[in-house]
């Protein structure tokens, strides 16, 4: 049998009382003017400890106490069979390197269900996205990318023509090409480039027009941009990027960073440096139309090359960090070895 001095509360009202509380085999009694109980140890909870603060035993009946006596709270832990894993979890608090190893597995979680999770749940959620709401984002994402960067085309409306005929031809004859359109516009800001919004709306600069030698080239990047339009990578990059903001705002507490998405997603849309695995498949769509056209992929291959020795040239000369050098490759990185994987699919 234990006895220690506790402060005593019942629950009821905040009066403090001093009381005794006694362990008797498995049974816990609670003595004080006007109050008498007794209650199975088994049934009492005993809550984990914080620093220095005084530690509680809370009561079946709702009351509460108060102790310091640790001898007498570490027998009640040891009678409720409370003290095991609170023991355990305790020593892990202690234990810097232990504190250590759950932060960096804290860590690893999350990098695996970013790198991972996030892109599964991203692809899911793109290909369940109502059209409705796909087509107004697209909508809403090239107007203001009118406002801020682009310009009307210069081509002749001849010139806009045969290409669109050549964009109809790439795109195919299949239904959910039906709504796929494409845009002309004038760019310094963003160069010889082109690049696909949501529903379908593929987007190509006079810049990149004047840069190829030959319309099979033209339709080369443009089967390469349909690639990503079928693929639905244009939704499933931005469900990432934001997934992945979302996620690592709420781990930091940084809102900032999840109202400023919505600000800066057309940017977004027009600098999106597709994963790997989209520019490998986006690339993969652009030999498979080519062959089946009869187009040898060295075209491809061959704006692919005189894109980045453009990009090469605009960045030497932007050597002083001034300004910012862009065009098609500078949102598509590796053209080394995209020209390499392309020649090989051509068998040359």
């Amino acid at each position: 049998m234990k006895s220690a001095t506790v402060a005593y509360f019942d629950g009821r009202v905040s009066t403090r009382r001093q009381a005794l509380l006694t362990l008797d085999g498995g049974s816990v009694t609670i003595s004080c003017e006007g109050a008498g109980l007794s209650f199975p140890v088994a049934e009492l909870v005993i809550p984990p400890g914080v620093g220095s603060v005084r530690r509680t035993v809370r009561l079946p009946d709702g009351g509460l106490c108060e102790l310091d006596d640790m001898e007498i709270l570490a027998e009640l832990e040891r009678a409720s069979g409370a003290g095991n894993s609170r023991g355990l979890l305790l020593r892990w608090e202690k234990s810097l390197p232990l504190a250590l190893a759950a932060l960096a597995l804290t860590v690893l979680v999350v990098v695996l269900f970013l790198h991972y999770g996030v892109p599964s749940l991203a692809r899911r959620a793109a290909l369940a996205l109502p059209p409705a709401t796909e087509n107004t984002l697209g909508r809403e994402s090239l107007a203001t990318l009118d406002r801020i960067l682009m310009k009307p085309s210069t081509l002749k409306k001849e010139r806009r023509d045969q290409l669109s005929e050549l964009f109809r031809l790439v795109a195919g004859p299949g239904a959910d090409s039906k709504g796929y359109r494409l845009e002309f516009r004038s760019s310094p800001a963003i160069g010889a480039n082109a690049f696909a919004l949501p529903s379908g709306i593929v987007v190509i600069t006079d810049e990149l027009v004047d840069l190829a030698r030959q319309d099979d080239e033209i339709a080369a990047i443009l089967a390469h941009e349909l690639g990503h339009v079928r693929g639905r990578h244009i939704m499933r990059h931005i469900m990432q990027s934001s997934a992945a903001g979302l996620i690592v705002a709420t781990l930091t507490g940084d809102l900032v960073s999840i109202t400023s998405l919505a600000a800066t997603l057309p940017t977004v849309l027009v600098d999106a440096s597709f994963s790997r695995e989209f520019e490998r498949e986006a690339d993969n769509a652009a030999i498979d139309w080519m062959k089946s056209a009869g187009i040898s992929p060295r075209r491809y291959a061959e704006i692919l090359g005189r894109l980045q020795a453009q990009l090469d040239v605009r960045q030497g000369k932007a050597a002083d960090g001034r300004s910012r050098v862009r065009n098609y490759l500078s949102t598509h990185p590796d053209t080394g070895d995209r020209i390499r994987r392309i020649l090989k699919a051509g068998g040359e």
